[in-house]
């Protein structure tokens, strides 16, 4: 029964562990207003535009967050103007409405939020790609 009680308890422990790295220290932020909620950028933020707050160390880990930060980073390279933002920053709750990572922000001209993609699900992961190519296509 001891056993089974510091079992649970290690699992709980690693899985609180897991998260707080995932979040990071980001106390206080805001919850994240639905995708169609318009939030302004700053005026010198280039648009449109694409804000990716994730842990970039995960960026050669075959998880979900490195797959998409790869992707994000592809579309960089492809024209696509992509502004890379850690986790801890403090700015990215409050001026993107961040409290997942990674999350992958898209911007319209007028630096307004259009699309929040959230986690690293597979359905993320797609929707990530799918608004990505339309990015990039609109470059050619």
């Amino acid at each position: 029964m001891v056993a089974k009680r510091i079992a649970l308890a290690v699992v709980v422990l690693a899985v609180a562990g897991i998260i707080a790295v995932k979040v990071g220290s980001r106390t206080g932020a805001p919850p994240a207003p639905p995708a169609s909620t318009s939030v302004p950028v700053e005026a010198s933020a280039p648009r449109p535009s694409v804000v990716l707050v994730a842990d970039m160390r995960e960026a050669d880990t075959e998880c979900g967050c490195g797959q998409i930060i790869r992707r994000v980073r592809a579309a960089k390279a492809r024209g696509v103007v992509v502004t890379e933002v850690a986790p801890d920053d403090p700015e990215a709750g409050r001026r993107y409405g961040v409290t997942v990572v990674p999350s992958v922000v898209f911007l319209d001209s007028k630096g307004l939020v259009i699309a929040r993609r959230e986690g690293e699900s597979s359905e993320t992961m797609a929707a990530v790609e799918t608004d990505l190519a339309r990015l990039e296509e609109s470059r050619r």
